[in-house]
């Protein structure tokens, strides 16, 4: 008998440790809060069902610290902008002066998304996208 509740205490850990919470990746945020993500961190609008996800880093162009370039550089952000079963993909960049294309805005499902900061910072060495973290508000 012993053995049997042994058994099955050690089965009961094994799948509640292997249990995946599927929000465990979601932050609840504010309207016309800044906030941060790190890649592949969704974050929601609270009483909105709003959902943005950092996707990924498409460009960093940065000039770096310590280097004297002829032009500032930008970065560029993907995200992916979920609500009521749509979604759409969106860019932003920190510099759209080169390309009229991208802004440090965009507007999805009624909201006006806006990039405040992308860190970190070029130092002339490469950045990992794990590493990359972006602050926005959502309006």
């Amino acid at each position: 008998m012993k053995k049997f509740i042994f058994a099955l205490v050690a089965v009961a850990t094994l799948l509640f440790a292997c249990k995946k919470d599927d929000n465990s990746n979601i932050k609840t945020v504010q309207l016309n809060e800044v906030f941060s993500l790190k890649v592949n961190q969704t974050a929601e609008l609270d009483n909105d069902g709003l959902k943005i996800t950092f996707l990924e880093i498409t460009e960093d162009s940065r000039c770096p610290t310590n280097a004297d370039c002829f032009w500032a550089g930008r970065v560029v952000a993907e995200f992916k902008v979920e609500k009521g079963g749509e979604s759409v993909i969106k860019t932003l960049t920190d510099n759209p002066e080169n390309d009229p294309m991208l802004s440090t805005t965009f507007t999805a499902f009624g909201h006006l998304v806006k990039l405040d900061e992308v860190t970190p910072y070029p130092d002339g060495s490469p950045i990992a996208q794990k590493d990359y973290v972006v602050k926005i508000e959502i309006e």
